[in-house]
Parts: C-alpha cells; sequence; structure tokens
C-alpha cells in the first residue's frame, strides 16, 4: 500500500472505503487505519502507512520491493495517467535514489533520451514499453493483483459521492 501510494497509483478516493470496510469489521481496528480513514492528503498517508509498515515486526522493506514502484508507475502508465516520457522521468527519478533495483537509473534516462531523439516516436515507444513489460512483468504483475481491490473501493467511493450529489 505504501508503495502504491508513493507510486501514485491511488490515492484517497482508493483507500476511503477500504479503511471504512475494515474499521465496521473490527471491534479494534488498527489505530493507523482509523488515522489513514480521515487523511486524503497523499504525503500524510504515506507517512501514516510507511509508520506502520516500518515499525515491528515489519521494519523494513526488502529490496525487490522497490521494483514494485516501477510496475505502478507502469500501470499509471497504461491506464494513460501519464505519459511515456513521464514514466521514464518518474522511474528514472526513483532509481537514482535505490541501489537494489532491477535497473539503474541510466537504463531509463538512457530510453528517455533516445526516445526524445527520435521526437517521441510511437514506434519506439512501443518498443521500450515491451522491454520494461518483459523485464518487471514480476512486478506489473504484482502491481496489477495488489491494485485490483483499490479499483473496487475507488469506484464504491465514486458511487457514493454521485450519490450524495445526486440527494
Amino acid at each position: 500500500m505504501a508503495i502504491m501510494l508513493e507510486s501514485g497509483l491511488i490515492w484517497y478516493k482508493h483507500y476511503f472505503m477500504f479503511c471504512d470496510d475494515i474499521i465496521e469489521k473490527l471491534d479494534k481496528p488498527p489505530y493507523w487505519i482509523i488515522d489513514l480513514a480521515v487523511t486524503s492528503y497523499n504525503k500524510d498517508a504515506e507517512r501514516i502507512v510507511n509508520t506502520y509498515a516500518f515499525s515491528e515486526p515489519f521494519e523494513a522493506f526488502e529490496d525487490s520491493l522497490f521494483d514494485l514502484h516501477i510496475g505502478c508507475l507502469f500501470l499509471r502508465y497504461e491506464r494513460r495517467e501519464m505519459s511515456w516520457s513521464a514514466f521514464l522521468k518518474a522511474s528514472g527519478h526513483f532509481a537514482d535514489g535505490y541501489q537494489a533495483m532491477k535497473q539503474d537509473c541510466g537504463f531509463f534516462y538512457d530510453m528517455l533520451n533516445l526516445y526524445e531523439d527520435n521526437e517521441y516516436s510511437a514506434d519506439l515507444e512501443f518498443r521500450q514499453a515491451e522491454i520494461l513489460r518483459k523485464d518487471f512483468k514480476e512486478e506489473i504483475e504484482e502491481a496489477r493483483w495488489l491494485y485490483a481491490p483499490f479499483v473496487y473501493y475507488f469506484r464504491k467511493y465514486v458511487l457514493s459521492q454521485k450519490g450524495q450529489s445526486e440527494a
């Protein structure tokens, strides 16, 4: 959840109803869920989830989870939330901060430079996206699997807001 928040794949419209469901189902819901349920600012939500994620017994992410961030960004690209150049910039920027990734920042920045030098060629974009799909196949699939329940909660939230505005 922290990685999906940090990558921008999910935001409050995805997690409000998720938190509400947990709060309703548990006699004593975790404090962080209650805190998250009333937080709409994404940076605060990241802080809440990361505080929980880095506390005992979790304490640290496995290095492989950093690649999941790229998988989440790729889903945003597939959903047309970001352009190919924005995806490459964001991936390069993220990879620049971590050593333990499948691909270093140069991989993404080299692709971006080539893409820009070829005047944002749709054919090159397609070929580069296929390379990323293969290199990050497991992370993209994991991101897709983790994201699926939040799509449900996003739609539930949007419908509830639509119903309130029509009343």
